[in-house]
């Protein structure tokens, strides 16, 4: 077992290592897995709480000190059936979104067209198309888009789309400041959504294109091509980047 096993069940890369410590040494406090990950106080404590709201960790007081155990083994079968009924869901969602658009764009004249797509391929595919296109507009990319593909595959992305001299206009969530910060220059602009304010969706405009993003661990992508929806998206875009902090 490896941090990648855990990473495939749905769990973020630090919460994976500081799992991983905790199985190694079968009880420890804090101090002793912030020595074994070399991870700062805060992410330990941070992604010892996540996993707690998982149910894989526990804690209790012990001689005065806090100490944190795996919780039964089984919990890790709970979680992932607990995944699969939630991205079941979403994908529910998407197809009842997908369902109403549809309705929607009937009415009107010009040609459109709606596609769903799922898993890290079609997200992986999705991106690769949008270098081929013109400036693009993101609303609300969630830290989980980066835990997900991962910052090899979006720092490579940005660079491809920086020498393809393609503008972005990133309104994210505040999660990302840290990648953000990395990121801006000449061919991107970034701004963020108040800190209390995380939805986990992402909507990509670019061109006749409006694409939402659902990022659970197998991305959800719901593609629409018309002009009007577009331009719809496009003003919404405006409104709430005048609204956002730099």
């Amino acid at each position: 077992m490896n941090s990648e096993d855990l990473i495939q069940l749905g769990l973020s890369k630090n919460e994976s290592i500081v799992y991983l410590a905790l199985v190694k040494f079968r009880e420890a406090d804090a101090h002793s897995i912030i020595q074994e990950t070399k991870f700062h106080k805060k992410i330990v404590y941070d992604n010892l709480q996540r996993l707690m709201d998982k149910g894989l960790v526990a804690s209790v007081i012990k001689e005065r000190r806090r100490v944190f155990s795996l919780t039964n083994t089984d919990m890790l079968s709970a979680y992932v059936e607990e995944q699969e009924k939630v991205i079941i869901k979403k994908k529910e969602l998407a197809i009842r979104i997908k369902k109403e658009i549809e309705s929607n764009l009937r009415v009107h004249q010009e040609k459109q067209d709606a596609k769903v797509y799922s898993g890290m391929q079609a997200a992986r595919s999705f991106y690769a198309e949008t270098l081929q296109g013109g400036d693009y507009y993101v609303l609300g990319a969630p830290e989980e888009s980066l835990d997900i593909m991962g910052e090899l595959f979006w720092d490579s992305h940005h660079l491809k789309r920086k020498k393809n001299k393609q503008k972005a206009y990133l309104l994210l969530n505040s999660s990302l400041k840290k990648w953000g910060k990395q990121q801006k220059d000449n061919y991107t602009e970034i701004r963020y959504f108040d800190a209390d304010f995380e939805p986990k969706t992402e909507i990509h405009i670019q061109q006749d294109i409006v694409a939402i993003i659902v990022w659970t661990q197998e991305p959800v992508i719901f593609k629409m091509k018309s002009e009007t929806l577009s331009k719809s998206y496009k003003k919404y875009f405006e409104r709430m980047w005048k609204l956002a902090k730099k």
